[in-house]
């Protein structure tokens, strides 16, 4: 399943600041008037956007990348390595990377991406920016503040590891919706595929150390970035992970000149899937 997924959206292993190298797939497309960067959830993986990619990719320059331990990207067995605020500097980077002068950058994100695209967002803001500056945001599932740590996350390493295959059963059952899980399309049944290799692939540790440290944005962030920032919000109706009202908690802070909030009916927490 991964080979051939592995295959439709290469990588390329760029060091995008000192130690720190991510597996990146880019589509530059030169004369492009826009850049797509997309930023997948907790110990997700860019194959996770494989559709809306193609459909960004015909008009758009775009850009994805696996965050530090998770899918192509290196994983070293370090716990400061999956802090919020490298995973967030990480971001930063890989948009001052792909940034061209005189074209706009849209960051798609989804669940746990969604706090690193604000912070990096509300950090662009200041004066003088520390980096380019990002022009527009789609937020898929955002919460609002870090979701409470499941006590599994501090039994050792090597018992997580036993429990994989249980913990990630779970996990896809809260965040595929159930017409999803029925897999009545060839669509459907690639997702159906996808999650749990993916799953598979996750080293316990990093999924250990990156738990323990996620984090999300202020509140004086989030109303910093809807200030200024056009801004997307989209919730799944029927989301086990993050239930539509947490996204709600940003519509209400955000003027509406500059954000339009959506549920979407029928879906759960891999709302970016569909």
């Amino acid at each position: 399943m991964l080979d051939a997924a592995h295959e439709a959206l290469p990588v390329e292993l760029v060091e995008v600041r000192p130690g720190r190298t991510l597996a990146i797939h880019s589509q530059p497309r030169p004369g492009a008037e826009q850049t797509v960067l997309f930023v997948h959830g907790s110990c997700g993986s860019l194959l996770q956007w494989k559709d809306q990619i193609a459909l960004a990719a015909k008009e758009r320059a775009v850009v994805a990348f696996d965050t530090f331990g998770c899918g192509r990207s290196p994983k070293p067995p370090e716990w400061d390595a999956y802090s919020f605020a490298e995973l967030r500097d990480d971001l930063a980077a890989v948009l001052a990377r792909f940034s061209v002068p005189g074209r706009t950058m849209v960051v798609v994100a989804h669940s746990a991406g969604c706090s690193l695209a604000l912070a990096v967002a509300a950090a662009s803001l200041a004066s003088p920016p520390p980096g380019p500056p990002i022009d527009g945001l789609c937020l898929m599932g955002a919460f609002a503040e870090p979701p409470r740590v499941p006590s599994i996350f501090y039994l050792p390493t090597f018992v997580l590891s036993l429990m994989q295959p249980r913990l990630s059963a779970g996990f896809e059952a809260l965040a595929l919706h159930a017409d999803t899980r029925a897999g009545k399309t060839a669509a459907r049944r690639y997702l159906l595929g996808l999650a749990p290799a993916v799953n598979a692939a996750n080293d316990m540790f990093m999924c250990k150390a990156y738990y323990r440290q996620l984090s999300a944005p202020s509140k004086e962030e989030i109303q910093s970035v809807g200030a200024e920032v056009p801004c997307l919000l989209i919730a799944g109706e029927d989301d086990a992970l993050v239930p539509a009202p947490v996204a709600a908690h940003y519509d209400a802070q955000w003027h509406e000149r500059w954000s339009k909030y959506l549920i979407i009916s029928a879906e759960g927490a891999g709302i970016n899937f569909h």
